[in-house]
């Protein structure tokens, strides 16, 4: 597969390269990992992916940013440390509710989109050494979050010892991280890609932030991502005592055979049947002649995409709403990626949902479609055509 998060240009097209994509279960750890790994300079140099361009995500993260200030409430000088802050999509609302607050981004063109917003940015990736510095230069913080970037590490340990070193005795990190017993129930094949190199379940995330003093004390579910936790860890030395609703959760990953080699072979066997059946959908619609388009251009979808063979002779544009995309094509299926108003402008018969976990969203923003007759297809968790 060639990197889902590479978005070609036209002089790139054919040009790009492709690595192998396969996903290991560790019998030990229970850890579900990609272990063909791409260099984290290759991937996130040029990342075309802007957290605030989505509206879903924007409110989540508003309310993430409430939530944590209820918390530091009683702190003094609350500090929050944010690694892999994007756009700036959580420090804008931390900032609006007079919370100090850092961003590490290892991407230069994002990084500069958050400083443009007036935010304090760091650019690099978060490790050891880097926190470090960041002690010299702001102090110890008070929390320390991670949100939908804790999968795209392949050094845990240095990224981990450096959480250790920056965050305060009673300090909180806070890793918000797609949660592998949703990607299993869902069918969400579409969300493993390179980038992704670790998929979580709390039974192989509460060992390894333990082996580094770090105990885990809650766990909840979020609808984010199509099913995410967000996991709060606080050093061994804190008073903080595990929540009865972690040990829930914990013992219905074993019930439901999150640390059995079994499931996982169930999953790939379910996997092929559904990338074949959405491939069949969408070549007898186009043999009754009916016009298809793509709707969003998540990195995820280019999986689904490629594992699918949909290609542009299939679907001949994708719109998305993020303008750093538009112009260019999706990466192997080189489909060519259109601003939203060529959608409206003329609209398919028929659009497959690519952003199927913002549905709702999407659905409420494009009522005309609908209304004219249009149908999307969505993919994924089960696939079907709406309305």
């Amino acid at each position: 597969m060639p990197l889902a998060g590479n978005f070609l240009t036209k002089p790139e097209l054919g040009h790009e390269r492709s690595y192998p994509l396969r996903i290991f279960f560790c019998h030990d750890c229970f850890l579900v990992q990609v272990l063909d790994v791409v260099s984290p300079k290759v991937l996130f140099t040029d990342y075309r992916y802007l957290s605030s361009v989505t509206t879903t995500l924007r409110e989540h993260f508003e309310q993430y940013a409430q939530d944590l200030a209820r918390s530091l409430a009683k702190t003094e000088d609350p500090f929050v440390v944010e690694i892999g802050c994007n756009d700036g999509v959580l420090l804008a609302p931390l900032r609006d509710l007079d919370i100090r607050a850092l961003g590490v981004e290892p991407a230069a063109n994002v990084a500069a989109v958050a400083r443009d917003r007036g935010l304090d940015v760091v650019e690099g990736f978060f490790d050891e050494r880097l926190a470090e510095r960041i002690v010299g230069s702001h102090g110890l913080a008070s929390a320390v979050t991670a949100s939908n970037v804790f999968a795209h590490i392949d050094d845990l340990e240095d990224v981990v010892r450096g959480v250790t070193a920056i965050l305060r005795p009673n300090g909180a990190f806070v890793v918000e991280v797609h949660h592998l017993r949703e990607l299993l129930r869902g069918m969400q094949y579409d969300f493993f890609y390179h980038e992704h190199l670790c998929y979580y379940s709390l039974a192989a995330l509460v060992p390894l932030l333990d082996r580094f003093g770090l105990r885990v004390v809650d766990a909840q579910p979020i609808p984010i991502h199509g099913g995410s936790i967000r996991v709060i860890a606080r050093p061994a030395s804190s008073p903080h005592r595990p929540s009865r609703r972690l040990a829930a959760m914990m013992a219905r990953e074993r019930r439901e055979g999150l640390t059995s080699a079994a499931t996982y072979a169930r999953f790939a066997r379910r996997v092929a049947s559904r990338g074949a059946r959405l491939r069949k959908l969408l070549l007898t619609l186009k043999a009754r002649g009916k016009a298809l388009a793509g709707y969003g251009a998540p990195g995820r979808g280019n999986t689904l995409l490629g594992y699918s063979r949909i290609d542009q002779e299939i679907l001949p544009y994708i719109v998305d709403a993020s303008p750093s995309r538009h112009g260019r094509f999706t990466p192997g299926t080189h489909i060519p990626i259109l601003p939203p108003s060529e959608f409206r402008r003329s609209p398919p018969d028929y659009a497959l949902l690519l952003a199927w976990s913002y549905h709702r969203e999407i659905l409420s923003r494009e009522r005309p479609f609908v209304r004219g007759g249009g149908k999307f297809i969505v993919p994924l968790p089960n696939l079907r055509v709406v309305p």
